[in-house]
């Protein structure tokens, strides 16, 4: 009875083990089937305070590494300019930081990016790919990292590389130039020698003149990147096809609408990543374009226009200093004029790059009249610099200093109010030019 009990008790035992086991199974089980929540948040560098930054983790699988892209933003804007990618985190997983910190006249950005980096591979699930993009100082800096670093891709928007830049670079190129961006001739001068263009660059065209590209670009971007050059993950034909087909359906919508220059560089860029064209599909459709004298004839228009417009800039850059604003009141109001009657786009792009030209050359001449403190040619620069750009931050910004000169605070803060209001953000700035009293008044 005794050896009988001993065997019962031990096969309960062994069962209750082997239950617990089969429970214990069950329950990881239906945990690794579980998705991992979206996580959406302002987080710091546990090694550098001062280095913030926003992040976005889409839905993913417990124990999923993704590729990493990093957003650099030229004035340090991380909420806004991580919302213009979410979409694209979505469709093409992959984890998105975007830094407060880094931003235009930053010093030091290759190791303060270098930090957030090594900061969001200890906090996220990142894998091997990085991904870097910026927009104008942004991409700049972008570039600057990615020139010292191993970086697996670049969206540059607002800003091009030279070519010794993009040959020192072992990653693709995306390039996102608005047509109407005074920056524009960065780019141009890649689409005129088709032998001379590095192999890893691609170039997307848009009219966003000199801002951040719309989600559904940025998109496209994204997708192209992550489906050829992620080292995370693999991706399936049917990805890789509903890819290809949504470039198809770009190309032929431009074509309708006349723009053969950008539909044949989308063909371009599709044609360069064998795994979206195996056939030479797109290969067939870049000849096929680049054959058209539609593309022919938009092509010669462009070289014209832009021909045209370094030839007026050079004009200009002496006119700041020998004509009186009304000269520059009445060159205003014909180009206005020009960009609200001219039919063809290219003509409107080209008066819109002239009009943005006045606009950095201002802000230049501005910056540059502060630090000599020069108010009579602060005060003729402002003059102009108001009638190109009346809503600009940065001019009411300027406006600021004579009467901050003349020890008129109450103006000083006034003005100052009116700049924060059109969306100066720079703190940094305000502290450093201007005086502790007047920075805690606005």
């Amino acid at each position: 009875m005794r050896t009988n009990m001993f065997l019962t008790n031990k096969y309960h035992h062994l069962l209750l083990v082997l239950l617990f086991a089969a429970m214990t199974s069950c329950n990881a089980s239906a945990k690794s089937n579980k998705s991992v929540r979206v996580v959406e948040k302002t987080d710091t560098c546990r090694l550098d305070a001062g280095n913030t930054y926003e992040v976005f983790v889409p839905e993913t699988s417990p124990n999923e590494s993704l590729a990493l892209l990093v957003i650099v933003d030229a004035h340090g804007a991380g909420k806004f300019a991580l919302e213009k990618f979410k979409s694209a985190a979505e469709k093409y997983p992959m984890v998105l930081v975007a830094s407060n910190t880094v931003k235009n006249g930053f010093a030091g950005s290759d190791q303060a990016l270098q930090s957030l980096i090594d900061d969001v591979r200890q906090k996220y699930p990142v894998g091997k790919t990085l991904f870097l993009t910026g927009f104008s100082g942004g991409a700049r800096m972008a570039l600057s990292y990615a020139l010292g670093h191993p970086v697996d891709g670049l969206i540059l928007c607002g800003a091009m590389a030279g070519r010794d830049q993009l040959a020192a670079l072992l990653c693709p190129v995306i390039s996102i130039s608005g047509m109407d961006d005074f920056n524009f001739a960065e780019t141009a001068q890649y689409l005129f020698q088709e032998d001379k263009i590095p192999a890893n660059l691609k170039i997307e065209l848009t009219h966003a003149s000199h801002s951040w590209p719309d989600s559904r670009m940025l998109s496209n971007a994204v997708g192209f990147l992550q489906l050829s050059a992620s080292k995370d993950g693999t991706f399936s034909d049917t990805a890789l096809l509903n890819y290809t087909h949504q470039q198809q359906t770009r190309i032929d919508s431009l074509k309708k609408q006349g723009d053969f220059v950008q539909a044949a560089l989308i063909a371009r860029n599709v044609a360069s990543a064998p795994a979206f064209d195996p056939n030479k599909t797109f290969v067939s459709t870049y000849n096929s374009l680049k054959a058209d004298n539609n593309y022919i004839n938009r092509m010669n228009k462009l070289s014209n226009c832009l021909n045209t417009e370094m030839t007026v800039r050079q004009k200009y850059i002496g006119a700041f200093t020998t004509k009186d604003l009304a000269w520059w009141t009445n060159e205003i109001k014909t180009v206005n004029q020009c960009i609200k009657t001219e039919r063809d786009s290219f003509d409107v792009d080209m008066y819109r790059r002239i009009k943005g030209f006045w606009g950095i050359a201002c802000y230049s001449l501005c910056k540059q009249a502060v630090a000599q403190h020069n108010i009579e040619a602060l005060q003729k620069t402002l003059g102009i610099y108001s009638a190109i750009e009346p809503n600009n931050a940065d001019m009411f910004y300027f406006s600021a200093f004579p009467a901050y000169w003349k020890g008129d605070n109450k103006s000083t803060i006034d003005i100052l109010k009116k700049a924060i209001k059109k969306g100066f953000s720079d703190k940094e700035h305000l502290k450093s030019d201007f005086s502790t009293a007047i920075c805690s008044a606005i």
